[in-house]
């Protein structure tokens, strides 16, 4: 399945169960995104336990995998290319000097 796949999957499956009644605001979302980030470092703070969601996987890989899904929800119902995006950004990095010219993280 490709990314775009993936997004409209991702998006018709939140408007099934109700998340676009309304139309989501950015910052909204964003801050739902940063805090699946915060939940995925309090997992790996714990020790990475095994998901208690999904059979096989790690808590690590449960936060970040819901980090992605909302982001791919949001950019699906606003129409956002994220696949053509997330290729032309790696196409650019490719081009980048070594740390970004000396950036530090």
């Amino acid at each position: 399945m490709s990314i775009a796949q993936l997004q409209n999957e991702i998006h018709r499956t939140a408007v099934e169960h109700g998340w676009w009644e309304q139309k989501r605001p950015f910052g909204e979302v964003l801050m739902l995104a940063v805090t699946e980030l915060a939940e995925a470092m309090e997992a790996y703070r714990d020790g990475n336990p095994t998901s208690e969601k999904i059979g096989g996987f790690s808590k690590v890989e449960e936060e970040l995998a819901d980090t992605i899904i909302r982001i791919l929800d949001y950019a699906g119902g606003m129409g956002l290319d994220i696949e053509g995006a997330l290729c032309a950004k790696m196409t650019y990095n490719e081009t980048r000097p070594y740390r970004h010219g000396g950036k530090l993280a």
